[in-house]
C-alpha cells in the first residue's frame, strides 16, 4: 500500500514523542527502541485507518500503547513490570504531558513571532545556529555580559508570554 508524503512526514515528526512515550511505559531503552520499530511498522500498515484532520500523534500513540501491552504480555517469562491498570494510568498521563508540551510549544512560536526582528535573529543565532556567546557578542558589537543579559531578559519575556497565552486559552 502506498502512503502519502504528508503521512510519512507526520510519522517522522512524532518519532521523538513516540519514543519517549514508549520509554515511559517500558522503562528500558532497548525495549522502547524495539517497540517503536514495531509501532512504526503497524502505523504504516494501518495508514488507511487514519482519519485526516485528527491528531496523528494521538492515533500513533494508541498503536504504540497496544504494542507496549503486547510487550508486557509477552515478557511474562521475565517479571511483569506493570499491571495493565498501572500501564493505562501511565499512558494517560504521558499523553496528557505531550498535549501540554504541544500547547506550550505552539504558544512559544506565537510569542517568538511577536518579538522584534533583531531579537528573533539573536535567538536564532544562539539556539538554531548554536553560535557561542563570544561569537554573537562579536557579531553584534556587544560585550559577552551584554549578550548574556539580553538573552536572559528575552527568555524571561518568552516564559511570561507563554504563561499568559496559556492562561488566556484556559480562560483564567
Amino acid at each position: 500500500m502506498m502512503v502519502s508524503e504528508e503521512f510519512v512526514l507526520n510519522l517522522i515528526d512524532c518519532q521523538a514523542k513516540l519514543y519517549s512515550y514508549v520509554l515511559s511505559l517500558t522503562g528500558n531503552k532497548n525495549d522502547a527502541h524495539d517497540i517503536l520499530q514495531e509501532t512504526n511498522k503497524s502505523v504504516l500498515e494501518k495508514a488507511a485507518d487514519f482519519t485526516p484532520g485528527t491528531s496523528f500523534s494521538a492515533w500513533a500513540s494508541k498503536i504504540a500503547y497496544y504494542k507496549v501491552l503486547s510487550y508486557h504480555r509477552d515478557a511474562q517469562r521475565d517479571t511483569l513490570l506493570f499491571n495493565a491498570e498501572l500501564l493505562k494510568e501511565i499512558s494517560e498521563k504521558s499523553i496528557s504531558k505531550n498535549q501540554q508540551y504541544d500547547r506550550r510549544l505552539g504558544s512559544l512560536f506565537h510569542c517568538l513571532e511577536q518579538l522584534p526582528d533583531d531579537h528573533q535573529r539573536l535567538l536564532k543565532q544562539r539556539y538554531q545556529e548554536e553560535k557561542t556567546l563570544e561569537e554573537i557578542a562579536g557579531i553584534w558589537g556587544r560585550t559577552y555580559n551584554g549578550i548574556t543579559s539580553l538573552l536572559y531578559r528575552l527568555r524571561l519575556a518568552l516564559i511570561d508570554c507563554v504563561d499568559k497565552s496559556l492562561q488566556l486559552e484556559d480562560g483564567v
